[in-house]
């Protein structure tokens, strides 16, 4: 939005200074020394008026505000009370449409009724933000931000974090140039409706959250990622966060993951190990002689059987069985080869015998399936055979051989704690770890990414422990169950091996959760499907529910356990129980969450769509 004011009517026959700002002299995007320009606010003064001021998060924590109670700055009463929930994500905000690559300044007239309260004044779509202190007197606060691109952006007076506190607000602008100028009242809108708001996660509605892991993202605009993942090509870890949407970034996920790998190329112009990527040649029962001429080429690889039994190989290592492979190369087999007539291989998918003879020959083999840690350039016979008995001495050829991957799988290594509270579950053991991209496609369940436990060792542990004594505790779980729901296999875990703590497992065809070992409940599940799991205890009672709807309820009890951290996927004194299925969304809290369940549950499915309310 440009900066235009006609300030040729506003300004008529007035000097400042040296400049003439009289009718005559209209001056197109200036202002008279010391004046920064127009608000690009408005309602300035109106921060009850919905149309402009959108109360974010719109579910039970929207801020409240009390209109024209309070003396403003110039001695009026149009400042206003905002009290904010115990929710860092409660706000006021406005949005305004605005130039790409420019300097603004946001700014708002502040202060308390007693002591200090601190607040953000925040660019929600930069994700960025200054926290400010209010204390007894009108303070002008400001934060000076550069904008990207052009379009809209979304600007908050914002709580600073989970506490519940009121301030009084007055004058809120925004005006281009790095420092607020002289204020400038603008009118609030008599019409129309607020501009539809940004993605809103679960976080923007609900405060208190102790872990938070998921696959979409917890709010609107913080920056924190959902996973950190391993593609198995070459164990590189990347970070991913999420779109626009609020879901995973997918996209950049499998591009990162299906990066294409080469893993040995070389016309063999220096000799046998001379070549680029990651792999290497190795010989089984063959010699490799390079450079080697033959066919009128002079940077062969020669592979000469040395006639000591019946398979006769050259290989390529370090190959990722089971991804997708591209494979190149031109081969070369003498006129007078009588038993050595083909080149084979049983490490790639579909892929038969190639036996032109006396020429150089081009083969191209795209999207191919290794079976095998290596690739054999098996010497086969004329029938295609690899086994082609002992005593054979003839050489085959090789040149221009390019072996690329174009597929991998990618492990989870990290599932983010999304509040900010460092409870990260991890695993670095590989083998141990969930993939949620297999064999280049990303695992989904209902159209949605998901995280995918092998049932046999896979696990992410956390730093997340149960405290002696705690009763209160909530947890909401997004998961899918697997092909075995007779045999234990657990959702969470955060007990130790005499039961203390809580847990959440599959077994004997139900969901069973419990705290203490002592206070039991379970509800029938099935094999394969998608289910939404609640498990809420407070001083009262222990209850659980899939789906919205109650599977029992038991006796409340005082959980103890400080030594074993949440483990999912596991239990948390031991590597056992592992789960087989699929996890979208953990969610856990130390806080009664019994009268926020239902709104809860809604905001879940919402977005994942698993059941019908």
């Amino acid at each position: 939005m440009a900066n235009t004011n006609n300030w040729g009517e506003i300004y008529k026959s007035t000097w400042w200074g040296d400049e003439d700002w009289s009718a005559n002299s209209l001056k197109i995007d200036s202002a008279p020394p010391g004046f920064a320009g127009q608000n690009l606010l408005r309602g300035s003064e109106d921060l009850d008026n919905t149309i402009d001021w959108d109360r974010l998060p719109d579910t039970t924590d929207v801020p409240s505000v009390s209109a024209n109670i309070i003396t403003d700055p110039n001695g009026g009463t149009t400042a206003e009370r905002v009290d904010f929930t115990a929710n860092r994500q409660a706000r006021l905000q406005q949005r305004v449409t605005l130039e790409a690559s420019k300097e603004y300044t946001f700014s708002v007239y502040a202060k308390v009724n007693t002591g200090t309260q601190s607040f953000r004044l925040r660019n929600v779509t930069l994700g960025d933000a200054e926290s400010k202190t209010a204390t007894t007197s009108w303070t002008r606060f400001s934060y000076t931000f550069t904008t990207t691109t052009a379009g809209d952006y979304d600007l908050s007076l914002q709580n600073n974090d989970n506490t519940a506190r009121t301030l009084e607000f007055w004058g809120a602008m925004l005006n281009e140039g790095a420092t607020a100028g002289d204020y400038v009242k603008t009118d609030g809108s008599f019409s129309g409706s607020a501009p539809a708001p940004a993605y809103s996660g679960f976080g923007d509605a609900f405060g208190g959250v102790t872990a938070y892991y998921s696959l979409r993202q917890f709010t609107e605009a913080e920056t924190l990622n959902a996973i950190r993942v391993r593609r198995s090509s070459d164990d590189t870890e990347e970070d991913i966060g999420f779109d626009a949407n609020g879901d995973l970034d997918t996209t950049a996920l499998t591009t990162f993951v299906n990066a294409e790998r080469d893993i040995f190329t070389s016309d063999f112009p220096n000799g046998t190990t001379a070549g680029s990527g990651d792999g290497s040649l190795g010989a089984t029962r063959t010699t490799l002689t390079a450079p080697s001429s033959i066919g009128g080429q002079t940077d062969a690889l020669q592979v000469t059987c040395d006639g000591t039994t019946s398979f006769y190989d050259m290989r390529v290592n370090s190959i990722d069985s089971g991804q997708q492979h591209d494979v190149s190369f031109e081969y070369y087999i003498p006129s007078g080869n009588t038993i050595v007539e083909g080149i084979r291989f049983t490490d790639l998918s579909g892929v038969g015998s190639f036996t032109t003879k006396g020429a150089w020959t081009s083969v191209s083999l795209t999207d191919k399936i290794a079976t095998n840690n290596i690739l054999r350039f098996f010497a086969a016979s004329s029938s295609g055979s690899t086994s082609i008995g002992s005593g054979v001495t003839e050489s085959f050829y090789i040149r221009n051989l390019s072996v690329s991957q174009t597929t991998a799988d990618g492990a989870v290594t990290t599932f983010y704690d999304q509040t900010g509270n460092g409870n990260d579950a991890t695993n670095s053991t590989e083998s141990e770890q969930p993939l949620v991209v297999s064999g280049g496609t990303l695992v989904e369940e209902n159209s949605k990414p998901a995280i995918d436990f092998d049932g046999v060792d896979d696990l992410l542990r956390s730093t997340l422990t149960i405290g002696t004594s705690q009763t209160d505790w909530g947890w909401f779980g997004v998961f899918t169950t697997g092909s075995n729901i007779s045999s234990n296999n657990c959702v969470y875990g955060g007990r130790t091996s005499s039961g203390n703590g809580a847990i959440a497992f599959i077994g004997s065809n139900n969901l069973n959760v419990r705290t203490d070992g002592t206070s039991s409940i379970s509800g029938a599940v099935t094999a394969n499907t998608q289910f939404l799991a609640t498990q809420l205890q407070n001083s009262t009672s222990h209850d659980a529910y899939i789906n919205g709807s109650t599977i029992g309820t038991a006796s409340s009890v005082a959980m103890t356990n400080t030594t074993n951290a949440i483990t999912l996927g596991s239990v948390a004194y031991a590597d056992a129980l592992f789960l087989s299925g699929n996890q979208q969304e953990m969610i856990f809290f130390k806080s009664d969450q019994s009268g926020n369940r239902t709104s809860i549950e809604s905001n879940i499915n919402d977005h994942f769509d698993i059941y019908t309310p």
